[in-house]
C-alpha cells in the first residue's frame, strides 16, 4: 500500500549578503599594503624633497585657487540673494565685483602656496605638528563651507519644483451637442388648397 507522501517544505529565503559586508574583508586585507606603498612614497618623497616642493607648491596654489572660487562664488550668491537691492550685485558694478574678489582669491593662494613651500624647507624637521594640524584644518575647511552653505542657501531644487502650477488650468470641456435636426418642411396652407379646389 502506498502512502501519501508529504509535500517539500519550502526552504525560507537565503539574504545576500549586503555590498559593505562582501567589501569588507578584502578591503581589511588590502589594508597593509596600501599602507607599505604610501610608507616607501612619503621616505621618497622626504629624501627628495628639494625637488618636490616646487610641485607641492604649485599644486597647494592650484587647488587654493579653486577652493577659494568655489568659496567666493557661494558668499556673491548669499550676498545677492539677501542683499538684492545692493550696489555691489547690480549689473552695472558685477565686472569691478568680480576683478576685486579674483585678486583677493589670487592673494590668499598665493600665500598658501608660500607657506606651504616654507613649511618644506628642512626635511628634518618634519614630521611636525604645526604641518599636521594645518592638513586637517584645510581638510576639514571645504566641508565646513559646504555644510554652512546647504544650511544658508538651501540645497538645489529638483527638477521642475521651482515650476509655478498653472493658475489657470484646463478644465475638461463636455463633448459639444449634436446637431439639430433638418428642420421639416412646411405644409401649404389651408388658403392655397381652397384656390386649386
Amino acid at each position: 500500500m502506498d502512502l501519501p507522501s508529504r509535500p517539500a517544505l519550502s526552504r525560507p529565503p537565503t539574504k545576500r549578503p549586503g555590498r559593505v559586508r562582501r567589501w569588507a574583508i578584502p578591503a581589511l586585507g588590502a589594508v597593509t599594503p596600501v599602507a607599505l606603498i604610501v610608507v616607501n612614497i612619503a621616505v621618497f618623497i622626504v629624501k627628495h624633497l628639494a625637488a618636490f616642493r616646487w610641485s607641492i607648491a604649485i599644486l597647494a596654489f592650484v587647488s587654493g585657487m579653486m577652493l577659494n572660487s568655489w568659496i567666493g562664488l557661494k558668499i556673491y550668491r548669499l550676498f545677492q540673494t539677501r542683499y538684492r537691492e545692493n550696489v555691489l550685485v547690480s549689473d552695472v558694478n558685477q565686472d569691478i565685483v568680480l576683478i576685486g574678489g579674483m585678486a583677493v582669491i589670487i592673494g590668499i593662494s598665493f600665500i598658501t602656496a608660500l607657506f606651504c613651500y616654507l613649511g618644506l624647507a628642512n626635511e628634518a624637521s618634519l614630521p611636525n605638528a604645526m604641518t599636521f594640524l594645518t592638513g586637517i584644518f584645510a581638510i576639514v575647511v571645504p566641508f565646513a563651507f559646504q555644510f554652512i552653505f546647504e544650511r544658508v542657501l538651501g540645497r538645489a531644487p529638483k527638477r521642475g519644483a521651482g515650476l509655478k502650477a498653472n493658475p489657470f488650468p484646463t478644465a475638461i470641456l463636455p463633448p459639444p451637442p449634436p446637431p439639430p435636426p433638418p428642420a421639416p418642411m412646411s405644409q401649404p396652407s389651408q388658403r392655397r388648397f381652397g384656390r386649386q379646389r
